[in-house]
């Protein structure tokens, strides 16, 4: 069998319109989640809503917290799984053709692709969650949480324009499933608050700016930017811009209106 690492990315796909409209009702529907249940049909409904046929969400040991799989493929957490030793390595979303090229497949990892090949499975895009432990003034350091990871059936191409909403919708999962487990063992949810000026740090990143353009706007330094920014992550105990976005759009601190709305 060939290594079937290289999967087709061009696909039919819901309209560019629709796919803010999709996170932010997803957004909203996990953060009331009652149980499990309820959230695992929320991601299938978000999932099928931006092209995506199946998807997995799975702890750092590889148990899966909530999952819509091919009927064939028996997915069980494995040392010898490519894609969560991938994602343990890397703090950006990545294709799972790319997965050659990020880690040094060993014989098994690569059995364990096929075996999923094998089942059904086709292209897929997966979206690491890192987690700060806040060892340092940048912020620098983490641990793997886990991985949500949007697949696609056998030959049928990845919805390319979905990745980046993909990217929130499995941030956003990860958090709501983290906090139900969370609670289940007798622990509260996350709720830091931003202080205002990181609120309007965090929200003008959100929108795209740089550290520099979020600077000239509120008439501070680059550096203090990136200070406010810093300490944001680690309020939330997130890694990544992206996840304190996420988190912070999951967490009500703040809304879609703020990311979408013109500089």
């Amino acid at each position: 069998m060939s290594d079937g690492l290289e999967f087709p990315i061009t696909a039919s796909e819901p309209q560019a319109n629709a796919r803010p409209r999709i996170v932010q009702d997803f957004a909203r529907a996990s953060h009331g989640a009652r149980d499990i249940a309820q959230l695992r049909i929320l991601l299938c409904e978000a999932a099928r809503a931006l092209g995506f046929d199946y998807f997995l969400l799975q702890g750092a040991g590889g148990h899966a917290w909530l999952a819509d799989l091919p009927p064939g493929w028996a997915m069980a957490a494995s040392p010898h799984d490519a894609v969560l030793v991938t994602a343990s390595q890397s703090y950006a979303p990545f294709l799972w053709s790319d997965i050659a090229r990020l880690i040094a497949l060993t014989p098994d990892q690569r059995g364990f692709i096929d075996a999923a090949l094998d089942a059904g499975v086709g292209a897929a895009v997966t979206v690491p969650i890192h987690r700060s432990r806040g060892a340092d003034a940048s912020g620098s350091y983490s641990d793997f949480a886990g991985c949500c990871s949007f697949i696609m059936k056998s030959g049928v191409p990845l919805p390319l324009s979905s990745l980046a909403a993909a990217h929130y919708v499995g941030a956003m999962a990860f958090d709501a499933a983290e906090d139900m487990r969370r609670a289940r063992s007798g622990g509260s949810r996350r709720g830091p608050q931003l202080t205002p000026r990181q609120r309007d740090c965090v929200v003008l990143v959100a929108q795209g700016k740089s550290d520099w353009e979020v600077g000239q706007l509120l008439g501070i330094s680059d550096s203090t930017v990136h200070k406010h920014i810093e300490d944001a992550k680690r309020r939330f105990s997130v890694s990544t811009r992206i996840q304190l976005v996420v988190r912070s759009l999951f967490d009500a601190r703040l809304s879609f209106d703020d990311v979408m709305k013109d500089s």
